[in-house]
């Protein structure tokens, strides 16, 4: 049967459908999935995975068309702000595992689709390597020119190719669809942190992976100062009402996300909740810059992958056998997460304890004070290590618990030696005002021969202000080995259960102020943190001379840990009730082998009103 089918109506359909600002109303309101259509038709993904069968089918709609309706959010509201004469960046990430599609998604898609509804647009590709955004480029150069077979882009919006001042689609295209005359910047153009950026200001960066893992694994610090240059150089690049959008896998907690995520802050969180919270010390989550969307490959809440088409259970538990560190970068997006990580983030709220209900239950019997002091060393003050105060309380039952005290755990970059004192004091103070005593105050050796300058300064000053402690309450420690391996045993010992942390709530949820969220964001991922000054001094708590577990445990085989009472605990719901039958009669014969042994005389059972006799006082 031959139908009569109106192509121009369709293709007049389906250009609105898939273009900014041109749905089918006076205001041109843009369709609500309008770059997810984009992304199908006009790019032609769905067309290609369709002819493509062998390959990974990455486009799964529950993730890919709310993906697409976030991005779209983004985009139009960046638009709107430039629209209003107002200067300020807006700030996208993409953040989701390898292999689900988010280069061409967002990188070549979505900056292609913000394109339509302005021919004057500039974009700038930018990766790690040169061949990485040539790549990009010439993706796009392909489906804007309609040598792409699976894309609807010509069909829909024209050949870009035609008419182009400029068509290189390994450096840089000029489309026929700009109409300026006047615009030095390219419709498109590639840099890369390999070749450095161009003196242009294009109104629009997308910074795909930055960061190559081999690299890292070949020189992280070098390698990561060069990938950090190189975004910054782009960012001073871009137009002060441009967009900077990164699209990214993570792999350390200072990669290019971490950094620019902990130092400007979160503003909105999409996709999946965001497994390292420990991470934003600095600015409170919510009152950041960078609009996130957020993906894993398998839910660490319930164990399930997120994209069954592309990842099983069977494939992501021999992903994480066969290189766990790997899996939770590439995949999970939570560097340092992996399946040999001595503690996990979701351990740490079974170890919270409110200071009410620690000073209610506990005696305590010291403290100890760990400081690391970073302004002994030119090099460390240069690299931006913290000078640290971490305050371990230790009670008097002998459980081997030790409590962190975090309203007392302090942290800066920016202290000078006279600062960091005027803190220890005010911490020192703190303690004696509630009777606490001061157990032992660690540091690490000075370096270069002069061992013991800065303890003596120190003590000094504590002593002038009235605390007399002795040589042997100040220990120096040689930090400089094997940090990473103690800061791994202590983060063990958190994970055994001998450390509770002490908090305050507010309107019913824990307050992590930020030194505690930067501890623990350097407990938590030992491998990959660029500074470890906070999990380095509280280690020292655990130091033979000052901590050492329980000798026995009746609670746990083997005897290696103690086991506090909780109110949960069989022991304390015995009390106050009862004794049961079984009980009475164990009563019974115990009392009556005591009779029998002349232990008990006949009159003084337990079932007499019988009491010592009582003299005054």
């Amino acid at each position: 049967m031959k139908f009569d089918w109106n192509l121009e109506a369709e293709r007049d359909l389906w250009r609105a459908i898939c273009a900014p600002k041109s749905w089918h109303t006076s205001e041109g309101t843009t369709h609500p999935r309008s770059l997810y259509w984009f992304l199908n038709v006009a790019w032609g993904a769905k067309f290609f995975l369709r002819s493509h069968p062998e390959q990974p089918q990455w486009l799964y709609d529950p993730i890919h068309e709310p993906y697409a309706v976030w991005l779209q959010t983004h985009l139009l509201a960046w638009k709107k702000h430039a629209l209003s004469g107002k200067p300020g960046r807006y700030h996208i990430a993409s953040v989701l595992p390898r292999g689900y599609g988010k280069t061409v998604s967002a990188t070549k898609a979505g900056s292609l689709w913000s394109h339509l509804d302005e021919p004057d647009m500039t974009t700038l590709i930018c990766s790690a390597t040169a061949d990485l955004s040539r790549d990009i480029l010439e993706a796009v150069a392909s489906v804007v020119s309609g040598n792409d077979p699976d894309s609807w882009f010509v069909w829909l919006y024209g050949d870009w190719k035609k008419g182009a001042r400029t068509w290189k689609p390994r450096e840089a295209l000029v489309s026929g669809y700009r109409k300026a005359g006047n615009i030095s910047e390219s419709t498109y153009d590639i840099s890369a942190t390999d070749i450095g950026m161009t003196g242009y200001h294009h109104r629009q960066h997308w910074w795909d992976d930055p960061l190559i893992a081999n690299k890292i694994r070949e020189g992280r610090d070098a390698y990561l100062r060069s990938a950090h240059t190189a975004v910054n150089a782009s960012y001073n690049a871009l137009l002060t009402n441009g967009l900077m959008a990164l699209t990214l896998t993570r792999y350390l907690d200072d990669d290019i996300a971490g950094r620019h995520f902990r130092e400007e802050g979160i503003s909105t969180w999409t996709g999946m909740p965001c497994p390292h919270m420990a991470l934003f010390d600095k600015v409170e989550f919510g009152a950041g810059i960078w609009h996130v969307f957020f993906y894993q490959t398998e839910d660490e809440l319930t164990g399930e992958p997120t994209h069954p088409i592309l990842w099983t259970k069977q494939a992501i538990k021999e992903a994480k056998s066969r290189d766990p560190e790997d899996f939770s970068c590439q995949q999970q997006n939570n560097p340092g997460s992996g399946e040999r990580a001595p503690l996990v983030e979701a351990q740490l709220p079974y170890l919270y304890m409110t200071y009410e209900d620690f000073h209610w239950q506990r005696q305590i019997e010291w403290a100890t004070i760990h400081i690391d002091t970073a302004f002994k060393t030119k090099e460390n003050v240069r690299t931006g290590d913290d000078s640290a105060i971490v305050v371990w309380l230790k009670d008097a039952t002998g459980t081997g618990i030790l409590y962190l005290d975090t309203e007392l755990c302090r942290s800066s970059n920016e202290w000078r030696e006279e600062d960091f004192n005027k803190e220890l004091i005010k911490v020192c103070l703190n303690l004696r005002r509630r009777g606490i005593f001061i157990r032992a105050i660690t540091d690490e050796m000075e370096p270069g021969g002069k061992a013991g300058s800065y303890k003596n300064r120190l003590l000094g000053i504590l002593r002038s202000a009235g605390f007399n402690m002795g040589e042997d309450q100040f220990i120096q420690l040689n930090r400089t080995s094997n940090k990473r391996a103690r800061i791994r045993t202590a983060a063990g010992h958190w994970a055994e259960g001998y450390v509770r942390i002490l908090l305050n709530k507010q309107n019913g949820e824990w307050h992590l102020n930020p030194t505690i969220r930067k501890l623990f964001s350097q407990i938590l991922r030992i491998d990959v943190v660029s500074h470890e000054d906070l999990a380095d001094a509280a280690t020292d708590g655990f130091i033979r001379e000052l901590w050492a577990p329980p000798t026995s445990n009746p609670g746990i085989p083997g005897g290696e840990g103690a086991t506090p009472l909780r109110p949960w605990d069989t022991d304390l719901k015995d009390i106050g009730r009862g004794p049961t039958n079984e009980e009475v009669r164990q009563l019974d014969i115990e009392r009556q082998e005591l009779l029998d042994e002349g232990y008990l005389s006949p009159g003084h059972g337990w079932d007499e009103d019988y009491s010592l006799p009582r003299e005054p006082v």
